[in-house]
């Protein structure tokens, strides 16, 4: 025996007779292979399969066999069509079929199906039916995983129902069998649609099917870009089962993610009982905590939805409730909401029982309270963007009705509608130490309004300023991302109206102009409010017509040029009694400004030409019963200085003197002047001028006196019976 293993011959024959054992057997395989999966015997089986649902299948005849690394079968050009309609169900490629080694014996064991470059449609058919019913079917069946591993490869599918278009693409999976009574799915693909925001996905999960939840850890993966949130992933685990008859999924406990690096948003929540399918989504309630950091601002929520449900690309949410805190350094504000979402048809959806409240206060600082909100209403519109908001309520603790349309146009979009307020005030705003516009507010407002107009009507009783009261406002405002126009702007004030206009242009350094005309008004209030200038009382007219322009608030206010008249009747001049400024002055050039001192008028018109807030050639009119004042001067506004000089015309009969006065100094107190220099012009010594003074003074008082004495004694005959 020995020997014989030591013989070459003997190796010799050995390896001829396996090699040609081994040739015979690969033969043999080639020709069960062969048999067993020819064109015919393929076909029959696959139109088996399918005959019953109406439809057939096709394929290139001319199969590829390989027996290495396992025995395979390679099916190219295979399609499936509808009998009826003949319309394409799937179609792929390529089609490789892995067999056991095993199968060469007599029955087929599938180990790998592999199918490339596929695409598969699903449609409902004309009973309401999907063409591929029978697969929730067979879901549960005991034949419906006989493969081992299934590949799909860089398909698609399609779905398509009355109103619904989706597609997957990119579509890769593997069902892979694990054991007896688990497998495994892994799939990744693109899903688009119509209405609806294309993703990225992928599932991870483990198939049970005797379970009660077939599918157990099922992971979840989306990447998207949303227009709001930019890119965004989130992340769904949850434990589910099919329900074929229903057509659906259903899960058990869900918890999930979303979160996007835009504002560092985040999101996360759960759920429970959630009903899935590819036309269909209930979910009877979700949960949610929300977190987000706009520029220096926090932000937390707390979403709470039931009853939600989408069908045929229509969303309703039973009832939802959103409450909401935003915080910084300086404010910290309360936004809540709820309401109940629905879609009356494919094109449009409403939010009824609308409920608003909300609520602002400072940080670290005296409590000051504003946006104070408590409104109910509804909000509707359109898959073209167009919307409509109806919002009663109080705002700040006062009555608010809004009414706003917001419409798609070709080029524009326009916000439209009417703002009724009962009482506007704007103190809380005004007066806090912090700032009520963010930075960037013009930046802010060039982006949120390119490509939109705003019209809107807006009415309030009162509107109270730090300094004034406004009743009566009716604005028409106007508004796009190069200007803001109120236009026009009718008000009541000091016991007057006012009609006019006011401008703002968003430009780099801020603009604006203003018309008013008022009339009716108490003088003394305006001036005062505005200027600090309290001295000239009565009712009249003013007619402003200013522009100007700087970045903040004091470099506009240095700017203000354009036109101001002032017109006033019946009042009175407080600080200087012109009747009595004599009295005692043989040679007196000075009178100090007392505030028990006035005289009467019958009309004071005020020429104000303002040039960066400065007045160089004003002209002033004064008109007395029995005296007249004309001059010219200057007005530093931001100074609140003035510098006139003036002529005091005393009349007696067709006669008239002429006494010059110069009036400056703060506008709070004054001081008079006799213009000395003026009074003496064209004479040389001392005692001249002495004397000229005197007999004018003298003059001066006697008409004076003369003409009230004469207006007294008048009004004291009218009046007797």
């Amino acid at each position: 025996m020995i020997s014989l293993l030591h013989s070459g011959k003997f190796w010799l024959k050995f390896l001829v007779f396996g090699f040609a054992t081994l040739i015979l057997l690969l033969a043999i395989d080639v020709a069960v292979l062969h048999y067993l999966f020819n064109a015919e015997k393929i076909q029959k089986h696959v139109d088996a399969l399918v005959e019953k649902n109406g439809q057939q299948v096709v394929f290139d005849h001319k199969i590829r066999r390989s027996l290495f690394p396992r025995p395979t079968v390679t099916i190219q050009h295979l399609r499936v069509n509808d009998a009826v309609n003949h319309l394409t169900v799937a179609e792929a490629d390529t089609v490789k079929i892995g067999l056991s080694w095993q199968s060469l014996l007599g029955k087929p064991v599938i180990e790998k199906l592999q199918i490339s470059d596929a695409q598969f449609h699903f449609f409902r058919t004309p009973q309401g039916k999907w063409n591929l019913d029978y697969l929730w079917h067979r879901a549960d069946s005991a034949e419906s995983f006989a493969v081992n591993r299934l590949i799909v490869e860089n398909s698609e599918v399609t779905v398509r129902d009355v109103e619904i278009n989706q597609r997957i693409q990119k579509l890769n999976l593997l069902f892979k069998k694990l054991d007896n009574n688990s497998s495994l799915l892994q799939t990744m693909g693109l899903l688009s649609g119509d209405g609806m925001h294309s993703f990225n996905y992928q599932i991870e999960g483990l198939y049970r099917p005797n379970a009660d939840m077939q599918w157990q850890d099922v992971k979840l993966n989306i990447a998207t870009n949303l227009h709001s949130l930019g890119e965004s992933t989130s992340q769904w685990n949850f434990d589910a089962r099919v329900l074929s008859d229903q057509q659906l999924l259903q899960t058990g406990h869900v918890q999930w993610q979303w979160q996007s690096q835009r504002n560092q948003f985040h999101v996360s929540g759960t759920g429970q009982n959630w009903q899935i399918s590819w036309g269909s989504l209930f979910l009877p309630q979700i949960n949610g905590v929300a977190t987000a950091q706009i520029d220096d601002n926090n932000i937390n929520a707390t979403v709470t939805a039931n009853n939600t449900s989408w069908s045929k690309n229509r969303w309703s949410i039973g009832q939802f409730q959103i409450d909401s805190g935003w915080q910084n350094k300086l404010h910290q504000t309360a936004l809540n909401m709820s309401g109940q979402l629905s879609w009356p048809d494919s094109q449009h959806w409403m939010i009824d029982n609308l409920v608003v409240n909300s609520h602002q206060d400072t940080v670290n600082h005296l409590p000051n309270s504003r946006f104070m909100s408590d409104l109910n209403g509804t909000i509707n519109g359109d898959m073209a963007g167009n919307g409509k908001l109806s919002l009663d309520g109080q705002f700040d603790n006062q009555s608010l009705n809004v009414d706003l349309n917001y419409a798609q146009q070709a080029e524009t979009a326009k916000l439209s509608g009417v703002i009724n307020l009962a009482q506007l005030n704007l103190r809380p705003y005004l007066e806090s130490q912090i700032a009520l516009m963010p930075e960037n507010w013009q930046q802010l407002w060039q982006k949120w309004l390119t490509g939109r107009r705003v019209e809107l009507e807006f009415n309030t009783n009162a509107l109270m300023t730090s300094t004034v009261q406004l009743n009566q406002l009716q604005a028409s405002i106007t508004a796009d991302a190069t200007s803001v126009s109120v236009n026009p702007l009718k008000i009541q004030l000091y016991g007057g109206n006012s009609t006019g206009m006011l401008q703002i242009f968003n430009n780099t350094p801020l603009s604006w102009k203003t018309k008013q005309q008022a009339a009716g008004i108490q003088i003394k209030l305006f001036l005062q409010d505005l200027f600090g200038f309290s001295n000239l009382d009565g009712q009249g007219e003013v007619d402003l017509d200013l522009h100007s322009e700087g970045q903040t608030f004091k470099q506009s206010l240095k700017n203000i040029s354009g036109q101001a008249k002032i017109l006033m009747r019946k009042g009175m001049w407080s600080g200087i009694d012109i009747n009595n400024i004599l009295q005692h002055s043989d040679n007196q050039t000075t009178v100090s400004f007392n505030e028990t001192n006035h005289t009467p008028f019958r009309l004071v018109i005020l020429d104000l030409p303002i040039n960066n807030s400065l007045t160089q050639n004003s002209h002033l009119q004064l008109h007395a019963d029995n005296f007249d004042i004309k001059g010219n001067g200057m007005i530093k506004w931001l100074q609140q200085q003035m510098d006139y000089n003036v002529l005091v015309a005393t009349r007696s009969g067709n006669k008239q003197n002429y006494l010059p006065l110069r009036i400056n100094g703060t506008f709070t107190k004054p001081s008079f002047t006799i213009d000395y220099q003026r009074l003496t012009a064209g004479l040389h010594t001392p005692k001249q001028k002495q004397d000229s003074l005197r007999q004018t003074l003298q003059q001066q008082w006697q008409w004076l006196n003369q003409g009230a004495h004469t207006s007294s004694e008048t009004n004291h005959s009218e009046k007797k019976p």
